[in-house]
């Protein structure tokens, strides 16, 4: 009997038909690809704006604090100065003891001491020491007259006016109205607020990307604006969609266009505790375009080639099956190369990220058996694609270099591990380690970088600087190790939100903090397996 072997009968039918089964697979995967790449651009759009919100969240909590605390302290300074004015010895005292019953808390109220009293005719009949108060029309002030016909006024926060208290600098009156025993108007205290408080407290933003902040009364009247602009001072706001949206709610964001300048923002908006002022601060909307659009043409150009590519193999197939088994071999020999890869990147000499992992792998098993904890320590150079475009990949290798020997020289002990992830990417792992002793090493990575003095212009420090993420975990039998990189990912994140060249700190039971101070509690990360993604700085 003859034997018949396989390269001599092929099936007809199954076989025959395959290069179309593949042509319409490699079709079906192309789809999938574009279909995901849609979702992942959405997504990047999301991502990008939600941010933005974060990050004008955080802003505007810090801005509309310190305004806050500042027409506060202007307010106690003035219910002390009319305190003092009912004290019956008022008159007899020294000159200087009465300035200083009058005016002692002026100073800590950071309105320069401009604070003065005027009587029931407008007339300045007592005035901080420190200031040389010329001829003062009281009655022309709107302050002075909102007192005069109405005793509940309480705090009054005027528009801004030429300051005659310090020789015509412009300036915001805070005033409260003086009431004699009796209950007629005695008068008004105001204190002046200059406004070079205002553009001294927003000298630190950038206005040059179309950037907006904004304060105004809840009347509707602009009170200041950054960047300052003298036209746009009490503006009145009072009519428009955007400030009606203000108006309707105590915080929150709206996309809209701005009525003082049209142009189109994010606008992210809070009404200050117990004062009749809102505070907006906006993004150009295609300022936060452009942060995902660039990653999305990005994306796009890949997938677009990646389909073509996969369209153009699926039609190779169909006229050429056979050339499947030489992509097998070529296949078969890739797997052979990444099996015997290097354990080292070729570049800084530290681990490379398939050692790490398998590292990981075991540390985490003997810790489970062990009960004792591992600390993992995530840092990247910060704006690193910017330094490279500045300075060139060459400049940009060496960085990378120096940053890996100094975490090689933080890492003392023979079981820890030290590896570059990819790009300027770093791990450091350390078994037997809490959080607090995880810390000290980030800090001193962070420092000796810092150290380094690598020249870096346009960065607020001038030179390299690293952001660092650490967490711990006390593995269980069931624990996934994913869990610890996605805590020290957190922590990372949350170095960069709170300005960068700082460690950030996720601790075991999801407590993030940043340098000394708790910013939030998270839930513990997801069990599955998250994608690390790369970072560009």
């Amino acid at each position: 009997m003859r034997r018949i072997g396989l390269d001599t009968v092929q099936p007809r039918g199954r076989l025959g038909r395959a290069p179309e089964w593949l042509t319409a697979l490699g079709m079906l995967v192309a789809m999938a690809l574009l279909a995901f790449g849609g979702v992942t651009i959405l997504d990047f759009r999301a991502d990008a704006w939600h941010r933005t919100e974060q990050a004008s969240e955080t802003l505007v909590a810090a801005l509309t604090r310190s305004i806050g605390d500042t027409v506060t302290r202007g307010d106690v300074s003035l219910r002390g100065t009319i305190e003092a004015l009912g004290r019956p010895d008022i008159d007899r005292i020294s000159s200087e003891t009465r300035d200083l019953a009058l005016f002692g808390r002026a100073g800590k109220s950071g309105t320069r001491d401009s604070l003065a009293v005027l009587n029931s005719k407008g007339e300045v009949i007592a005035s901080s020491p420190a200031m040389a108060v010329p001829a003062l029309d009281g009655v022309s002030q709107d302050y002075f007259r909102v007192h005069r016909e109405r005793p509940d006024a309480g705090l009054f926060i005027g528009l801004p006016v030429g300051n005659p208290m310090r020789h015509g600098e412009a300036g915001v009156a805070l005033s409260r109205r003086v009431t004699r025993p009796d209950g007629t108007f005695g008068g008004v205290a105001v204190s002046i607020l200059p406004l070079t408080y205002f553009t001294d407290l927003f000298g630190g933003l950038d206005p040059a990307g179309g950037g907006s902040v904004t304060l105004v009364r809840s009347d509707g009247r602009v009170i200041v604006r950054f960047p300052l602009r003298d036209t746009d001072i009490d503006r009145d706001m009072g009519n428009t969609p955007l400030f009606q949206s203000y108006a309707g709610a105590g915080a929150g964001h709206l996309a809209g266009t701005g009525s003082l300048d049209g142009v189109d923002r994010l606008y992210t908006f809070r009404h200050l505790p117990g004062l009749p002022l809102i505070l907006s601060a906006g993004v150009p909307v295609h300022e936060i375009d452009a942060a995902w659009t660039r990653a999305a043409l990005a994306l796009g150009a890949v997938l677009a080639v990646f389909c073509g590519v996969t369209i153009l193999l699926a039609l190779r197939l169909r006229r050429e099956y056979r050339g499947r088994m030489e992509a097998e071999t070529m296949l078969r020999g890739a797997a052979v190369q990444m099996a015997m890869a290097p354990v080292t990147d070729g570049l800084t000499g530290l681990a490379n990220r398939k050692s790490f992992e398998e590292r990981l792998t075991r540390e985490w098993g003997r810790a489970i058996r062990a009960g004792t904890p591992i600390a993992l320590v995530i840092l990247d150079a910060d704006l690193f694609k910017g330094y490279n475009d500045r300075y060139g990949h060459s400049e940009g290798d060496q960085v990378l270099r120096s940053v890996a020997a100094c975490i090689a020289k933080s890492a003392m002990r023979p079981s820890d591990t030290n590896a570059r992830f990819g790009g300027d990417e770093f791990a450091l792992l350390l078994p037997e380690t809490d959080l607090t002793g995880a810390s000290v090493v980030a800090e001193r990575i962070r420092v000796a970088v810092a150290a380094l003095a690598l020249p870096y212009e346009g960065r607020p420090t001038g030179h390299v600087t690293v952001s660092v993420g650490v967490t711990i975990a006390r593995p269980s039998v069931g624990d996934p190790q994913a869990s610890l990189v996605a805590r020290a990912d957190t922590a990372l994140n949350a170095a960069k939100d709170a300005g960068r060249n700082i460690v950030g700190r996720a601790g075991a039971d999801g407590t993030i903090s940043v340098g000394e101070q708790p910013l939030f509690r998270q839930p513990s990360p997801p069990l599955a397996t998250p994608q690390h993604a790369a970072r560009a700085g």
